[in-house]
């Protein structure tokens, strides 16, 4: 399954929203519902209405409700070793620093995730 970008959302349910175009890209079944009455106004209206949330909601927002499966499925590939090896772990005279395996980034002591790039220490 791919992600969906909420750009392309925003610009389907802005320009073909009266057809509910933006509703099955998305995958949702209500488009039809959108084609249905299209004659009445009422789904441009809306869509309308939805293409400024898809923009002004955040990537986060976005995602949640609509990328859920294809983010669970893109992280079922990522293993996690708990233990601590001693290549991610600098040692300097007071402190003991970490070191993110993915970018390098020395990060400080007790961190769960890198400063730089937000992978899980």
């Amino acid at each position: 399954m791919d992600m969906k970008n909420r750009y392309i959302a925003a610009l389907l349910a802005f320009f073909l929203g009266g057809l509910g175009v933006h509703k099955f890209y998305l995958g949702k079944w209500t488009g039809i519902f959108y084609l249905a009455l299209c004659w009445t106004y009422i789904p441009s209206i809306i869509a309308l209405v939805e293409a400024i949330l898809y923009l002004v909601n955040g990537e986060e927002t976005f995602n949640e409700k609509y990328n859920k499966k294809a983010m669970e499925n893109s992280y079922k590939n990522v293993t996690y070793d708990p233990t601590p090896s001693n290549q991610n772990v600098s040692s300097s005279n007071d402190d003991i620093s970490i070191v993110c395996p993915k970018c390098g980034h020395v990060n400080e002591a007790g961190s769960n995730f890198c400063e730089s790039c937000g992978q899980k220490l």
